[in-house]
């Protein structure tokens, strides 16, 4: 003997699990079907590979239905048109095909005459629910097995509101992924190197170009598996023993409420990089846990990282671009950043330097810079955002 409120329970924890993104939504429309004596069951949402339905595998007639006959749908259609026209009362309602789309029409449509009939969907019951737009649930049969009554529509209506639920939940969760993937996007964009550690200084995250830095030749860090088993975590050191304590002290600082702090690093060639450990902002140490950890977790440590022995200049382009700069004066600028003189630049360019005195003074004026000095600042600023070279 079937125990359908065993069924009911069942199907809503596996709801919810879906939503969440925990479980699997074809469970979710086989427990329809089973509790519904259906044999299809459709809910179409959007995802990374565009709308499908959740609760059926795909097949031929799955994709034909996404493709094509979804929109061309008269169940469908009448969701959009109520949800659009009184949302607040249809939503969580379940109805018989009958009452949403008069069987003369049903079987006069493209979509019954070339689809519904050939793939088990004559007779039709429908949920509705939704965000910004209908999401119904159909479930169907075909012609051997008989239409749904009153008892199904019940049965229907019971799920519904947790189906809501679950969309609501699995557009948040899906909200929350994006602007996680973002922010990892944008900080792999920075021209600094970025990483962010806990206490302990396990690594939560490190940017492309932090990622880079400790798998060069000149890194001054480098990270370390810790304990017996693969997931046990990869930690931030220094090489030396004195920057690794260092290290250590500044991390403890700004994860137990404090600022943080600066150094430097020193790698065995000579290479040098300075760090800046502070505080992770909460949005960003939110997105670097992820949904399972959440809120209210350790604290977490930001380190910026930036080798000084990289000299960074704009390209030609971007000083024409931001200053309207000539070529000619583009080239002059980022000779006289890389530490020529005047004389120097007049050789190397083959003109007088009459001429190249004439072009500083222009490079001057059409950067509002007061003297070379302070036009050098202005470049040193402008190298701090140009990309990293990959």
């Amino acid at each position: 003997m079937r125990d359908t409120e065993r069924e009911l329970a069942d199907c809503v924890g596996a709801i919810y699990q879906a939503g969440a993104g925990d479980g699997s939504w074809l469970d979710v429309g086989d427990r329809i079907c089973r509790i519904m004596d259906a044999r299809r069951a459709v809910l179409v949402l959007g995802g990374p590979g565009g709308p499908r339905n959740l609760l059926m595998p795909p097949d031929g007639s799955e994709s034909a239905y996404s493709a094509y006959f979804h929109a061309r749908d008269p169940y469908a259609a009448k969701a959009r048109y109520d949800f659009a026209t009184a949302r607040a009362h249809h939503l969580g309602n379940a109805k018989l095909g009958a009452e949403l789309v008069a069987e003369t029409e049903l079987l006069r449509s493209e979509y019954y005459f070339d689809f519904a009939r050939h793939h088990e969907r004559r007779h039709v019951i429908g949920g509705m629910a939704g965000l910004t737009e209908a999401t119904p649930i159909l479930v169907s049969r075909g012609d051997d097995t008989g239409a749904f009554d009153e008892t199904h529509v019940r049965l229907l209506k019971t799920l519904m509101p947790h189906v809501q639920r679950a969309i609501e939940l699995r557009a948040r969760l899906g909200r929350e992924d994006e602007a996680a993937a973002l922010t990892r996007a944008a900080l792999d964009a920075l021209p600094v190197g970025v990483g962010v550690v806990d206490a302990g200084l396990k690594i939560r995250f490190v940017n492309d170009l932090a990622r880079r830095y400790l798998a060069g030749p000149d890194s001054a860090l480098f990270s370390m598996r810790s304990g017996p088993f693969a997931g046990s975590g990869v930690y931030l050191s220094a090489m030396s023993r004195e920057e690794a304590g260092l290290l250590r002290k500044l991390v403890t600082s700004a994860t137990s409420g404090g600022p943080g702090g600066a150094m430097r690093v020193t790698s065995r060639n000579g290479a040098i990089a300075a760090l800046t450990v502070a505080p992770a902002p909460l949005g960003l140490a939110n997105d670097v846990r992820g949904r399972d950890e959440g809120d209210g977790r350790d604290p977490l440590a930001l380190i910026l990282l930036r080798s000084l022995n990289r000299k960074v200049v704009p390209q030609a382009d971007m000083l024409c671009e931001m200053f309207g700069f000539s070529r000619a004066e583009a080239e002059v600028a980022l000779a006289l950043t890389g530490g020529a003189s005047a004389e120097d630049v007049a050789r190397g360019r083959g003109v007088s330097l009459m001429t190249v005195r004439s072009q500083i003074r222009s490079i001057l004026g059409k950067s509002e810079a007061e003297n070379l000095r302070d036009f050098e600042r202005t470049m040193a600023t402008l190298g701090a955002l140009v990309p990293q070279q990959r």
